[in-house]
């Protein structure tokens, strides 16, 4: 059976609208920094998230002003793939960069502990606005939710 690849992201500390994002994997690490325009990315993962637990597709636009990398989520039985892109603006043509296929510990749960942490940091809301925690909320209770159907075997 082949080790399940794990993400890990981290979110720093944005200044003036910038937000610096690192994403890695045992064999692929991105880094950049996404711009909180037109919609804050934030936000956007964490409604991703929920509908990502829900068995929704979705996908968050980090936008770097022109260019844009896209990460989507889908989701096949089990199993949950990550796919990142990029492109020269929001429009144009999108390159595949990266593929990960993982289940929910691998590459949902990464992604919400580190937008939990993220919401922890402190940091001036000129430059950057705190996720809406209506959001947060409700994604931490399908997290939960999620934990409790995959560990309670009865």
């Amino acid at each position: 059976m082949t080790k399940t690849r794990k993400i890990e992201l981290n979110l720093g500390n944005p200044k003036n609208g910038w937000l610096p994002i690192q994403l890695k994997s045992t064999d692929f690490e991105l880094e950049f920094n996404a711009s909180n325009i037109p919609k804050n990315p934030t936000d956007k993962l964490c409604e991703s998230l929920i509908l990502a637990v829900n068995g929704i597709e979705t996908e968050i636009c980090w936008n770097l002003e022109p260019e844009c990398y896209f990460f989507e989520l889908k989701q096949s039985r089990k199993e949950i793939e990550l796919n990142i892109s990029k492109s020269g603006g929001i429009t144009e043509n999108r390159n595949l960069i990266y593929k990960l296929t993982g289940d929910f510990e691998s590459v949902i749960l990464p992604m919400y502990r580190s937008l939990k942490k993220f919401n922890t940091l402190e940091f001036d809301k000129a430059d950057w606005k705190k996720i809406d925690q209506s959001k947060l909320n409700k994604l931490t209770e399908l997290v939960a939710e999620r934990k409790k159907t995959t560990y309670n075997i009865v």
